[in-house]
């Protein structure tokens, strides 16, 4: 199975409507027991089970913390974000523990924005090659700032002031409109597809990351 569609297959579980990042949470201190989610989630497919009890762990152990000047935490729109901090915390470190678990060569992201995902997905593997695709759309003309920086919003530049305080070096971030792409340009063992949200624009993104073959193969 490739790792594109074990993430599509996790990821219809956590973001069915039922399943909101209130509701996954609700009445939850720590993630959910393995028999209560995994198995009901995933039946007897013993790849996904594999994955399920390794990212269980990952996530149990994970020890990484939003960038206090660099995240979605300090971005243009933080209210929104601060006030379910809890549930964005706990999905951040959920993208830690996939890349924990995946533990790619390279990472390819759909819409990497300012980073905060790249950051999760990178810390966890960092010997990974990472390659962020996103149009960087400035917030200048709406009059958006930085919240700590007080700075207009350039979420490309605030992704690479971000990569350079976590010490990250093996990253590019490209400027481009999806909807121009055919086909990626590289390969990769891990492929993100989180730009837009609408489902004609998601299709086509899911089609797009399985030009790059992912596979959890060695």
């Amino acid at each position: 199975m490739t790792t594109l569609a074990l993430i599509q297959s996790i990821g219809l579980v956590l973001r069915h409507p039922r399943n909101s990042l209130r509701v996954f949470l609700k009445g939850r201190n720590t993630t959910p027991a393995f028999s209560a989610w995994g198995a009901r989630a995933f039946g007897a497919n013993d790849g996904l089970l594999a994955f399920q009890r390794s990212f269980d762990e990952n996530l149990k152990n994970c020890t990484w913390k939003p960038h206090r000047k660099y995240s979605v935490f300090t971005q243009y729109d933080q209210n929104f974000y601060l006030q379910q901090k809890d549930a964005f915390l706990h999905k951040y470190k959920c993208f830690y523990a996939v890349s924990k678990t995946i533990s790619p060569r390279r990472i390819i992201e759909l819409g990497t924005q300012a980073g905060s995902s790249a950051d999760a997905y990178m810390s966890a593997a960092p010997g990974a090659d990472y390659i962020g695709f996103d149009q960087f759309e400035d917030g200048v003309l709406r009059g958006l700032v930085h919240q700590v920086n007080g700075v207009p919003w350039h979420p490309q530049e605030v992704a690479k002031q971000l990569f350079r305080a976590r010490g990250f070096k093996n990253y590019k971030l490209i400027k481009i409109d999806l909807r121009s792409m055919d086909k990626l340009p590289f390969s990769a063992d891990f492929v993100v597809v989180d730009a837009a949200h609408d489902f004609a624009n998601e299709y086509a993104d899911l089609k797009l990351a399985l030009t790059a073959k992912p596979s959890t193969s060695s």
